[in-house]
C-alpha cells in the first residue's frame, strides 16, 4: 500500500508540473536574441505598435524599398498602412560584423498589404543590427521580392 501511495503521489506531482503555466524560454545565445528581435519587429509592424517598433530601431535608420529609402522613424508613423495577415521568418542566419553589429538574413513569407499594395509571398530580407548601450537595435532593413 505505501508503494502504491508513493507511485500515485509521483504521478500527481508529474501531472501538476506538466500542466503548470507555460512560459516562452528566453533566448540563450546572442544569435537567438537577434532572431527574437527580428520577430518582435514584425510583430510590432503587424500590430501597428509604434512604441515597440521605435524601441527596436534606430530612428534615423532606413528601410530600403523598391520606391527608395524610408527613414525608420517615418515608417513607424505609418505602421497602420501595414496589413500583415500572416508572416514567417524562414531559415534565419546571423552574420557577425564585430561584437556589436550583425546582419540577420532570411526568407520572409508573408501575406497582406502595405499601402494597399499586395505584399510579395516570398522575399529575401536582411536587417543590420547594432548594439547600443547594451541593447540591440535595427539600423537598416531591406527586402528583395523573389520572382514567381
Amino acid at each position: 500500500m505505501p508503494k502504491i501511495l508513493g507511485i500515485l503521489t509521483a504521478i500527481l506531482l508529474a501531472l501538476s508540473v506538466a500542466s503548470g503555466p507555460q512560459t516562452t524560454p528566453l533566448p540563450t545565445t546572442p544569435e537567438a536574441a537577434l532572431i527574437a528581435s527580428e520577430h518582435a519587429l514584425y510583430d510590432a509592424a503587424a500590430k501597428a505598435d509604434r512604441t515597440t517598433f521605435l524601441s527596436l530601431v534606430l530612428p534615423d535608420g532606413t528601410w530600403t524599398t523598391r520606391r527608395g529609402f524610408v527613414p525608420l522613424e517615418l515608417l513607424a508613423g505609418g505602421l497602420r498602412t501595414f496589413n500583415l495577415t500572416k508572416w514567417d521568418i524562414v531559415n534565419p542566419r546571423v552574420t557577425w560584423l564585430d561584437k556589436d553589429s550583425a546582419i540577420v538574413t532570411y526568407a520572409l513569407q508573408a501575406s497582406g498589404t502595405f499601402e494597399e499594395q499586395a505584399l510579395p509571398q516570398t522575399a529575401l530580407a536582411s536587417t543590420a543590427w547594432m548594439r547600443r548601450d547594451g541593447k540591440w537595435i535595427a539600423a537598416h532593413h531591406q527586402e528583395t521580392d523573389l520572382a514567381r
